[in-house]
């Protein structure tokens, strides 16, 4: 999934990945942190007086978990995250920004 990120980033002319992400416990696991900085992702930690919940908890998650799932192999995984990013970005990151 980085690499199609990765590509879909450089075709539209942007840099790099950041996360936005809290302080759970799996999201500081020696493990991921690893992984993270391998790839080059930059994390990005929420403030600390944030909410709890994200902006796109509201309905990024449950919008990703419909359109990846029952994906049969790794290259049609690529084609369905190819498509959700360039839907997302036309329609749905206005509406990440109203809800927030």
């Amino acid at each position: 999934v980085v690499k199609e990120i990765r590509k879909q980033r450089k075709s539209n002319g942007t840099k790099g990945i950041k996360l936005l992400h809290d302080n759970a416990s799996p999201h500081r696991h020696s493990d991921v942190i690893n992984y993270l900085t391998e790839e080059v992702i930059n994390i990005i930690p929420h403030t600390p007086y944030s909410p709890d919940l994200a902006p796109c908890d509201y309905w990024l998650n449950d919008y990703i978990k419909q359109n990846l799932t029952n994906q049969p192999d790794e290259k049609s995984l690529a084609r369905a995250v190819s498509k959700l990013i360039k839907i997302f970005q036309k329609r749905n990151l206005k509406k990440l920004l109203t809800n927030y």
